[in-house]
């Protein structure tokens, strides 16, 4: 595609973004019930469990995931109630999103079919890098890095659906473009219509920001989401971290940054396996997606899991 061809294409998106015209996605039914709930502080087990049951491939994958080697103690669950009170709630709403996210990520081109599994791939990455480095910060919540990181590189994802309908041979690079060119500000918008916290909605809006400062120098949730978008293996050798503020505040040497796959290998094929990936490629990570991770490279200018959350022996005792 010619360049003015895709100045082209970029300034009609441009248009449907300012005009009201893209289409976003709605979050799917069950993980938008399933956050209503949760964030109801009266919900019961039982209502939770009513909801679930209602989804058999949920209510199986949610077994499933409670028998995962985070969170299994020997002694396997076998049924819905079981699995809920071992993963505890925040981690039930995780995987219900990530169970029902899973099957919005697909388009009829194959090209941007495959560009969508690679954005999810990635996203799953940065949510296991998310959740470990968490697990390091006394003050923050290892569920809530993990749902920041699945959620991190969302804004790619109207814009894949839109090339899919109105552009279906749209060319790889061009697509690229698109995404680094307004995934942040179509990101914002998409979590802003499905209701998400406004500290969530501006971990995407700041994530990308490597010289990001904070009020009182502490670490938060958008500094983990940096760092973790960053710690891929084709990138994590060649950020200069040194220039990256929010690695500061986590604590981490550039060196510490550089070998952070290696140092935490058996850590975060735990997560990964949580997060769908094959237990047998658990210590070795995918790569980077160029789309979410461009604007992510550097220019040169333990706490326990809590243990209400479910988390039990398995995860808790690799952990230590």
């Amino acid at each position: 595609m010619s360049i003015e061809q895709q100045e082209a294409v970029a300034a009609e998106v441009f248009s449907a973004l300012e005009s009201g015209r893209m289409e976003l996605p709605t979050l799917p039914d069950m993980a938008l019930k399933i956050r209503e709930m949760i964030d109801d502080p009266n919900v019961s087990a039982d209502a939770l469990i009513r909801l679930l049951s209602t989804d058999l491939a949920i209510s199986a994958q949610i077994i499933k995931t409670a028998n995962s080697s985070a969170f299994s103690n020997g002694s396997p669950v076998k049924d819905l109630r079981a699995a809920v009170s071992r993963l505890g709630y925040r981690m039930l709403r995780n995987m219900v999103m990530l169970i029902t996210m899973n099957n919005i990520f697909k388009a009829q081109s194959p090209v941007i079919n495959q560009k969508l599994k690679k954005l999810w791939d990635h996203s799953r990455e940065v949510a296991a890098n998310s959740y470990v480095l968490a697990l390091h910060q006394k003050h923050l919540k290892p569920e809530q890095a993990m749902l920041a990181g699945l959620v991190h590189g969302l804004g790619a994802l109207p814009l894949c659906l839109y090339a899919d309908r109105h552009h279906p041979r749209l060319d790889q690079q061009t697509l690229e473009g698109l995404i680094r060119k307004f995934h942040t500000r179509i990101g914002v918008k998409l979590l802003d219509s499905w209701h998400f916290p406004p500290e969530i909605v501006e971990i995407i809006a700041q994530y990308s920001n490597l010289q990001r400062s904070t009020v009182d120098g502490t670490s938060d949730y958008t500094d983990v989401v940096t760092v973790a978008n960053l710690m891929m293996p084709t990138s994590a050798k060649f950020v200069a971290w040194e220039n990256v503020h929010a690695a500061k505040r986590l604590g981490y040497t550039p060196v510490q940054c550089q070998n952070f796959l290696s140092t935490h290998a058996a850590q975060l094929g735990v997560v990964r396996e949580m997060l769908g990936f094959a237990p047998a490629a658990a210590g070795k990570q995918a790569p980077a997606t160029p789309a979410v991770a461009a604007t992510a490279y550097v220019q040169q200018a333990e706490e326990k899991p809590d243990s209400s959350t479910g988390m039990l022996s398995g995860l808790f005792n690799l952990f230590k």
